[in-house]
């Protein structure tokens, strides 16, 4: 009897994966045995007729299949992709409508790839959740939109600061006062006159007065304009307000304890040598400073950004802030006024301002109506934590829009720049 016991302990466990099978029925009766049979008449009686086996195995395949449906149940690539599958299959699967309708309209609806999506020869293959592209040498993005030595605007992996496209791959730099940090890409400052850098606790629509921000004196102690640091020993303003004084000092509040202001006398202006007095063209002078302004305790200054990352990426892609003193009458106002912008299309604003934009200006439009803003104030620009100057406000059109001003676009005097400064 013992030699009979492996053979009756693999029966009853293939046996036992039968479920639908009623309990009450005996293993004995099923198959034709009878309880006081021998040792040999189980084994004769285990060698079952074909059918009967054919039927054994059935019903242990019906019953293992739906154990292991119950297991994987909402299996997406068995319900859907190695099979059709209705609408309820793939709710089970998400168990969130929108995101089941979402998988609906792209599975039952015709091949992505028939539109050609995967640019510059790159190839495409369908899934079962739209499509995948492999990108030919030199390309990448989703699409292969990316030519891998270009710079794009729209990367999120790409330079923090400038970029220059190149023979096999672009390269990145940085605004003054930064180094590029180990993956050659992000910008590190390196100096305590790191340019447009904020301080983690304050915010610019937050703060009354910013650290790059001054107002110009005349030899009186009257303010009459306004300008910004670009560099610890220089200031950039008008040329039409370098040019109203003889005597000129810088005066900024910034960090000051007392009520008594951080004055620095102007050393000589430099004063654009294409500048039109009739016309306004080239409204620019930089201001050299007797000494340099301590970085970061008394300001510190503004980056000035390369024509390309201006034009391309800071202007059109990002919101501004104007900011600078408004007047009162023939007076200037002590608080720093701020007003978020954007950019207006040349066309529109060449109409509303009766002015002809050209290449070396452009216009903003406030939310709000504006302030009459005195002459040197500015726009500047937040790019991944750094602000950059984009615009300096000069004489105003008459009868202009007040929500509505015209700037010089500083991106364009970036070589003139460091021609002075350097």
């Amino acid at each position: 009897m013992a030699g009979c016991m492996p053979l009756l302990q693999s029966l009853v466990l293939v046996l036992a994966l039968q479920r639908a099978e009623p309990s009450a029925t005996s293993l004995e009766e099923r198959h034709g045995l009878h309880p006081d049979s021998a040792c040999t008449g189980v084994q004769e009686s285990l060698f079952i007729p074909a059918s009967k086996a054919n039927d054994v195995l059935a019903r242990w395949k019906r019953a293992g299949s739906y154990l292991l449906e119950e297991l994987f149940e909402g299996n997406l690539e068995k319900e859907c992709y190695e099979e059709i599958c209705t609408y309820e299959e793939a709710r089970e699967v998400f168990e969130n409508e929108v995101v089941t309708d979402e998988f609906w309209r792209r599975y039952k609806g015709d091949s992505p790839c028939i539109s050609q999506p995967c640019l510059y020869n790159g190839s495409c293959q369908d899934s079962i959740w739209g499509y995948t592209c492999t990108c030919s040498p030199g390309y990448e993005g989703s699409n292969c939109e990316l030519a891998k030595n270009e710079c794009h605007p729209e990367r999120t992996d790409g330079c923090q600061h400038f970029c220059l496209p190149g023979q096999e791959s672009y390269t990145c730099s940085c605004a003054q006062g930064y180094r590029l940090g180990e993956d050659r890409k992000q910008c590190v400052p390196h100096d305590q006159c790191a340019c447009g850098v904020l301080t983690s606790e304050k915010r610019a629509l937050d703060l009354q007065d910013l650290p790059w921000q001054v107002k110009l004196t005349n030899a009186e102690g009257k303010d009459f304009c306004g300008g910004v640091i670009i560099q610890e020993n220089f200031v950039l303003t008008t040329a039409r307000c370098s040019l109203l004084h003889r005597n000129i000092s810088v005066k900024t509040y910034f960090n000051r304890t007392s009520q008594d202001p951080l004055m620095i006398k102007i050393m000589r202006a430099h004063v654009h040598m294409w500048y039109d007095a009739d016309t306004g063209e080239n409204d620019l002078s930089l201001l050299e400073l007797e000494w340099p302004i301590q970085c970061p305790d008394a300001g510190l200054p503004v980056c000035t950004p390369e024509n390309d990352f201006a034009e391309h990426l800071l202007i059109p892609r990002t919101g501004g802030l104007l900011s600078g003193w408004a007047r009162n009458g023939t007076d200037l106002g002590n608080s720093l006024t701020t007003l978020p912008v954007t950019l207006v299309e040349w066309e529109e604003c060449g109409q509303i301002l009766n002015v002809t934009v050209t290449t070396r200006t452009y216009c903003e439009r406030s939310s709000v109506a504006a302030v009459h803003w005195m002459e040197g104030s500015v726009v500047t620009r937040e790019h991944r934590g750094s602000w950059f100057l984009t615009g300096v406000l000069g004489s105003q059109p008459a009868g202009g829009q007040a929500r509505m001003v015209l700037v010089t676009k500083v991106s364009r005097y970036s070589l003139w720049f460091k021609r002075i400064m350097n």
